[in-house]
């Protein structure tokens, strides 16, 4: 895989005294979005903390463009490269400029530059209007930007987004993931992006996982792996059905974020 900015070998982890994550090499190239996609308590969530660095590893490395964790980069170091968004939006009192600012500052850079960063940060996700807006006012969707607009704004070399539309209304999810899809593609950042809708995957992502009981069953175009599972368990997360007549098959689709459907 050529271009390589992200990647695990090996890793695994073990919480509680098991494996909660199977040893995976996992590797994401500069500028492309991959997806994490399985049932609930497949590891999604798990695999993208072990990556974000938020999880002890139980055996294996992570290395970022070549500098492997903990032995090349400091974890602070790491951090510092990568940005992470959640399904909850985690904002600290103060207005939406503030929080949107808040990373920079940590980083001690310095107002201007802050706010020269922040501004079209704001103003690509429709929030420049909100700026001065205390968030304990905002809307769920509102929230959700601002906690986006923050971590764009501190150009990551990695995003690591888990679920980050799951607690929205669908109106509000079908136009965020629409957005986020442009703004990756445009800014063409690296992107890990956890997800239970397929759909959104196949909106945001270039190649997508399936994952189940802490173990990689199968990755590909988001697309090609509805078309074409591998095996029994992958037709069953992702709903595909063989009919009576075995020449045929179906996917028993379900309406995307965007309100549309995959192509047949």
């Amino acid at each position: 895989m050529n271009n390589v900015l992200l990647k695990a070998s090996g890793m695994s982890v073990r919480r509680d005294g098991r494996i909660t994550l199977q040893p995976i090499d996992f590797a994401v190239r500069a500028g492309e979005t991959v997806g994490i996609y399985g049932p609930n308590g497949a590891g999604k969530s798990t695999l993208l903390l072990a990556l974000a660095g938020l999880l002890p590893l139980g055996s294996g490395t992570i290395a970022l463009a070549g500098q492997v964790l903990g032995r090349d980069l400091t974890a602070l170091a790491y951090h510092r490269r990568i940005a992470a968004v959640f399904q909850q939006p985690l904002l600290l009192r103060g207005t939406v400029a503030h929080n949107v600012e808040l990373g920079l500052a940590l980083r001690g850079i310095g107002r201007n530059e802050r706010r020269a960063r922040v501004r079209p940060v704001l103003q690509q996700l429709s929030i420049a209007h909100l700026a001065n807006r205390n968030v304990g006012t905002l809307s769920g969707g509102e929230a959700q930007r601002t906690s986006l607009a923050r971590a764009f704004a501190l150009q990551p070399e990695v995003l690591y987004l888990d679920e980050p539309f799951a607690a929205l209304d669908q109106p509000t999810r079908r136009r965020l993931v629409q957005e986020l899809a442009g703004f990756l593609r445009a800014k063409q950042m690296a992107t890990v992006f956890v997800t239970h809708d397929l759909m959104e995957a196949s909106i945001v992502c270039d190649r997508c996982l399936i994952l189940d009981a802490g173990a990689v069953l199968q990755e590909g175009a988001p697309n090609d792996i509805v078309r074409r599972p591998q095996t029994d368990r992958v037709a069953e997360i992702v709903g595909y059905t063989i009919g009576p007549d075995t020449s045929t098959a179906r996917w028993d689709q379900v309406e995307s974020s965007s309100g549309s459907r995959l192509p047949g």
